[in-house]
């Protein structure tokens, strides 16, 4: 009887901590609705719902051929709000990079 009883509070509290790590909170962020687009030199990136922060990304040659190819990420910014970032060139790639 004595077994029974310890296997029982072992099952419970296996399934007790079972459910606990199956309802963690997911970790990552999840934005919604993000585009990106260009004004002449300058590169937005904006994202309208969802939860974490977002930035601009950017690169393409620099209008000083000597430089080259450059890279360049905007401010973090949360949802709602524009990412810009001056480029100082040809633009060949611009993207949204979502943050936590």
């Amino acid at each position: 009887m004595r077994t029974s009883r310890t296997t029982a509070i072992s099952a419970t509290a296996l399934l007790t901590a079972s459910l606990l790590v199956g309802t963690a909170s997911p970790a990552h962020a999840t934005l919604t609705g993000c585009t990106t687009w260009q004004e002449g030199y300058v590169a937005h990136s904006r994202c309208t719902g969802g939860t974490g922060t977002q930035a601009v990304y950017v690169s393409g040659v620099h209008v000083n051929p000597a430089v080259g190819w450059v890279a360049m990420t905007g401010p973090r910014v949360g949802v709602g709000e524009t990412s810009s970032v001056n480029f100082p060139g040809t633009v060949w790639y611009r993207s949204t990079t979502l943050y936590d």
